[in-house]
């Protein structure tokens, strides 16, 4: 220990700061193996999790077909090419606004026939009302196009809404009056419980359609009485109890069970 305060106090002198000499006792090994504190690699393939619950596999996606690859690209063109009409109202000059019309109807005009094919081959009343009122909107006028600033704005929005429905129906899916009987059958068995929400989203995905399918069979579900359309945008199911004991609707169940009986 005195060897070493001697070394330190010749030095310093010499102008050499910041030099000290440490002398550590060498702590003694612990007994035992050494303790790695590195953390633990992970396998390359996380191991399967087994919960006991059942997830059905979705089928693989087949290669579209090229035609209608095709068909659905030019309907993404023709909607890109209608944006929505923005700015405000007094920026739009009268040229503009019927350059607006003009630009809907080239959009929409060549699809005209596909929307009509559509509306004659649907087994909704609700989505065959849809075609009719687009249709009905985009069929171009005789006489010159004029209008104003908010009907251009409706027209466009009308336009998209007809190309984006056209592009649903390429691919193949149950139609509208499939969906409507599924969702009457979920109401009758009792899956969908009378005065509940009926989760719309979830539907969709579970019988693999749009959602605007859901919603259009929810329409013709109200008119038959078996859904109720609130006001705000939800849909809840009605008592089927309630209707079958409503005079006039008491055969029907009279008539199952004898057919069932002489089966």
């Amino acid at each position: 220990m005195t060897d070493a305060f001697t070394v330190v106090v010749a030095l310093l002198p010499l102008g050499l700061t910041g030099l000290s000499v440490r002398l550590r006792q060498k702590k003694p090994a612990a007994a035992g193996p050494r303790r790695d504190r590195r953390l633990p690699r992970l396998p390359r393939r996380l191991p399967v999790l087994d919960f006991g619950v059942t997830v059905p596999l979705l089928p693989l996606r087949r290669p579209a077909d090229p035609a209608v690859a095709r068909t659905a690209t030019m309907l993404t063109a023709d909607i890109d090419a209608l944006r929505p009409v923005t700015g405000r109202r007094t920026d739009w000059p009268v040229e503009a606004i019927e350059g607006a019309f003009h630009r809907v109807y080239a959009s929409t005009q060549p699809w005209l026939s596909l929307a009509r094919t559509r509306r004659d081959t649907t087994d909704s009343p609700a989505d065959r009302a849809r075609w009719d009122v687009w249709i009905a909107a985009l069929t171009p006028p005789e006489q010159s196009v004029r209008g104003t600033y908010a009907q251009a704005c409706v027209l466009v929005g009308q336009g998209r809404e007809m190309l984006r429905a056209l592009r649903e129906t390429l691919a193949p899916c149950p139609s509208v009056g499939s969906v409507a009987k599924e969702i009457e059958q979920l109401i009758q068995t009792g899956a969908l419980k009378p005065a509940a929400r009926i989760p719309r989203r979830p539907l969709a995905r579970r019988l693999r359609v749009p959602a605007a399918y859901v919603d259009l069979a929810l329409a013709d579900l109200a008119e038959r009485k078996l859904v109720e359309l609130r006001a705000s945008g939800s849909a809840v199911a009605l008592d089927t109890g309630a209707r079958a004991s409503a005079p006039g609707l008491q055969q029907s169940p009279a008539v199952d069970e004898t057919a069932a009986g002489a089966a």
